[in-house]
């Protein structure tokens, strides 16, 4: 058990390493008898070649105690448990790149699904691709290793995990816009044109993740900026107006 803690705790000091390196929040690791989890506090609007690379930061931790592993065993320095630690190791890197939330796997997903997708659909598709492939998991454990507790308690946690998320969607993408309403992050600037009559809140659910938007309002002969538009769902709580209605 202490070996697995172990394994499960460098896998997690990596994606908070990463995440440090490049200025995130890091609240708090978790871990659990089953893996772990690092809290970070960001939401979405960072650089997706930046995000890959915390993401990635946790499965490449095995690479690297794998190979020390290997080494030390054919060099006659570890006998006892390096089988148990090989195994520890293959375990927690190929079930942690499951394409399931909040599974590695499931953040790459995510991941995807941000860079084709706007940010509030992509978070849907993702819940529903990961619960997918949660019932599949399901399904062959119930096949192949009904009586595996452990297994069991995991699913467990991934169920809620899911049902927290989707509980929480509407949070996680108002978390989204606020943050680009807080702060102003770079990405490549984006003409977006919509008619005066659509509703504030229609327009604000097509922003995708890596773009800033300049919003010009066909008709009214209006030119805005995304901040403008996330003052007054924020500010002034507009939230229903079509967006016509501000330049009036």
């Amino acid at each position: 058990m202490l070996l697995l803690f172990a394994v499960v705790l460098i896998h997690e000091v990596g994606h908070a390493t990463a995440a440090r390196y490049f200025g995130w929040r890091v609240n708090e690791i978790i871990l659990l008898p089953f893996g772990g989890v690092a809290v970070v506090d960001e939401h979405g609007n960072r650089p997706l070649k930046e995000e890959l690379i915390v993401i990635l930061a946790g499965p490449v931790q095995h690479i690297w105690m794998m190979g020390i592993g290997t080494l030390f065993h054919y060099m006659g320095l570890w006998h006892d448990m390096y089988e148990l630690f090989m195994l520890h190791n293959m375990m927690v890197l190929l079930f942690n790149l499951l394409p399931i939330w909040p599974l590695d796997g499931g953040k790459l997903l995510f991941l995807f699904y941000t860079s084709i997708y706007p940010f509030k659909a992509a978070h849907r598709a993702m819940l529903r691709s990961s619960l997918l492939f949660l019932l599949f998991l399901v399904v062959l454990t119930v096949s192949v290793f009904p009586l595996h507790l452990n297994l069991w308690m995991v699913i467990l946690f991934l169920c809620v995990a899911h049902f927290k998320e989707w509980k929480h969607h509407q949070y996680i993408y108002l978390r989204f816009l606020l943050e680009r309403y807080s702060k102003k992050y770079d990405g490549a600037n984006q003409v977006l044109t919509v008619m005066p009559e659509m509703k504030l809140n229609d327009i604000l659910a097509t922003f995708s993740r890596g773009r800033h938007y300049q919003i010009f309002i066909q008709n009214l002969n209006v030119k805005t900026d995304e901040q403008e538009l996330l003052e007054a769902y924020f500010k002034k709580n507009q939230i229903g107006c079509a967006v016509g209605s501000l330049f009036l």
